[in-house]
């Protein structure tokens, strides 16, 4: 019997008619801890974004256009089917379970892996207790309890050097808000907003250094509290991170006390924190506490994602290594017959070349390396034991970053293996065409990521095609590589407001084609926003470029561009050899 048979029977046990399932953690993170793929392990769909919905006898997985040949692929024998978000002829989540409630279906989903506003706006009427279906079904499949969630001992402390602003100022500026808007508590479960707050980096998920982590802040008093795995700080480190702590006034308690602590507060007050990133189960508490709720996260992610200049400085100086040690890969490429290598051999390569710089302390994401039909896999991953060869003639598409002192990376390119073709070469002009339109970008203040996704998106569209993803995403300070609130893309994104775009902010530029069983096409710079000019009609920003790795002249079709395309492609190009001389 497969693992969904056994969820199937406790859900029959539990009374529930369907249960839904995520890879998520009780920080509601975009990447998690191996512990926490959950749907990986019931559905075998290994994407980074997918919820399974596990009915009594039928199972679906709902996920985006970034994983729809990944799915077919991996769902292929279970019996799942699959559901393409924002596709016509498939519902949304949302309408799903709408559709199942109208027929007084009972829908389940665990408390501490959904968000508070997922329960809210999904509407399920069950809560599973800490996944107790999944892993008392696991413990009947495999006769042995789930794996024990790995320990995270390393704790790291950043210097004002490197973060141009004390944790003291960061949780004042939090008080100010929290007295302004008359809120008593401030709660955070998000850990990218945790580990910026306090300054603080850690270890708790591949390749995001962050640690397990609550964080509270009060409105009355001078301290903040954070909530900690004992196991968390090293013998040999802790004085030294119990000194910064008390010097910036920042309480430690335990992670496991942090639901104890909030039945243990007094009733009816008012707290913020952002909804989408706490677990359903800690807003409970608070709501049978008769709490005043409020979805706000203190202005937290907009800070964080407005860089100052600090942090802007060490993040082009990360970025003139990163762009160093890409533009080595890529000459090793061209100086070598790697046709008779495998994907998995050049994406080791690539990573021993960005890690062989000491500056460079691990990757920001598992590296993709992708020949041929492979690339049109938007988050392909060869392993070692299943890969493919690199095909001659054909375009090769690597996508890797790193988690460098100073900066997070991030950075694709697709190159020419051999001789390539007409339609090869076509559709990647394309693709740079809306790469630079969208880099020599001016527009007003005020405007958000969808105002300006047209431009790369524009060569495309005018031949009837498009990438079901979006353009460009954040990324963090020696955080996450995919960070928000802003980003680049033409749909709203109903589970979130849209940011405006303001200097200091760091996206990526990222536009694409993907032909499955051929190849895939992407090409990503990071930009910097910066103010450009004031003029008696309003303040208009540009971008800066951080990324400066040659495109491939092989697959560039100048007669295809035009005059201004032209000078765009020639400006980068050039000013790629004088940054990497």
């Amino acid at each position: 019997m497969a693992l969904l048979d056994f969820i199937g029977k406790e859900m029959i046990t539990k009374g529930y008619d369907y249960f839904f399932l995520k890879d998520c953690d009780p920080h509601m993170s975009e990447y998690v801890n191996d512990y926490y793929k959950f749907r990986s392990v019931a559905s075998g769909f290994t994407g980074s974004n997918g919820t399974l919905a596990i009915g009594r006898d039928k199972a679906y997985l709902f996920t985006d256009g970034r994983y729809f040949i990944q799915a077919e692929k991996e769902l292929k024998g279970t019996g799942i089917e699959l559901m393409k978000l924002s596709t016509p002829g498939y519902p949304t989540i949302k309408g799903f379970i709408a559709n199942l409630l109208k027929e007084g279906k009972t829908v389940a989903c665990p408390s501490d892996i959904f968000s508070y506003k997922e329960f809210l706006d999904y509407g399920f009427n069950a809560l599973d207790d800490a996944n107790e279906v999944f892993l008392n079904a696991y413990k009947e499949w495999k006769k042995e309890d789930y794996p024990a969630l790995n320990a995270d001992p390393q704790i790291r402390i950043l210097d004002e050097s490197q973060t141009g602003e004390s944790a003291a100022s960061k949780i004042e500026k939090v008080r100010e808000i929290l007295e302004k808007k008359d809120i008593f508590y401030y709660f955070s479960a998000s850990l990218d907003d945790n580990m910026w707050l306090l300054n603080l980096r850690g270890n708790a998920i591949k390749y995001n250094p962050f640690c397990f982590s609550f964080v509270m802040i009060t409105q009355r008093g001078a301290d903040a509290f954070l909530y900690l795995p004992s196991d968390k700080i090293s013998i040999e480190e802790s004085n030294k991170i119990e000194k910064y702590l008390r010097e910036n006034k920042i309480n430690i308690f335990l992670y496991q006390n942090f639901e104890r602590f909030l039945q243990n507060l007094p009733a009816n007050k008012k707290a913020c924190f952002a909804f989408e990133k706490m677990p359903v189960k800690y807003a409970k508490i608070l709501c049978e506490k008769k709490y005043d709720l409020i979805n706000y996260d203190c202005n937290i992610s907009l800070m964080k994602a407005i860089k100052n200049e600090t942090e802007i400085e060490n993040i082009r100086k990360a970025y003139k290594k990163d762009n160093k040690a890409v533009c080595d890969f890529i000459r090793w490429i061209n100086e070598n017959d790697v046709t008779g290598m495998n994907e998995y051999d050049l994406s080791t390569k690539l990573d021993e070349i960005r890690l062989s710089n000491p500056e460079c302390l691990d990757l920001s994401f598992d590296t993709i390396s992708a020949s041929g039909a492979n690339a049109a896999m938007m988050h392909y991953e060869a392993k070692k034991d299943n890969c493919s060869k690199i095909l001659n003639d054909n375009l090769y598409l690597f996508d890797s970053g790193g988690q460098w002192i100073g900066g997070t990376t991030d950075i694709t390119r697709t190159v020419a293996i051999g001789t390539p073709t007409y339609e090869m070469k076509h559709d990647y002009t394309k693709v740079a065409r809306g790469m630079l339109a969208l880099l020599n970008a001016s527009f007003i203040e005020g405007c958000t990521g969808i105002n300006l996704d047209i431009l790369a998106r524009e060569p495309m569209w005018e031949e009837g095609e498009d990438y079901k993803c979006g353009t460009g995403h954040g990324v963090g300070y020696m955080l996450s590589v995919h960070e928000g609130p802003q980003a680049i893309r033409w749909m709203q994104n109903p589970m979130r407001k849209d940011a405006v775009l303001k200097s200091g902010m760091v996206v990526s530029d990222e536009p694409g084609i993907y032909k499955e069983g051929k190849y895939g096409i992407r090409i990503e710079n990071i930009l910097l926003v910066r103010e450009k000019c004031e003029t008696p009609d309003g303040r208009f920003l540009c971008f800066e470029c951080l990324t400066y790795v040659p495109l491939d002249e092989k697959l560039i079709l100048r007669e295809e561009m035009n005059s201004k395309e032209l000078k765009w492609l020639d400006d980068y190009q050039n000013k790629c050899r004088t940054e990497n001389q």
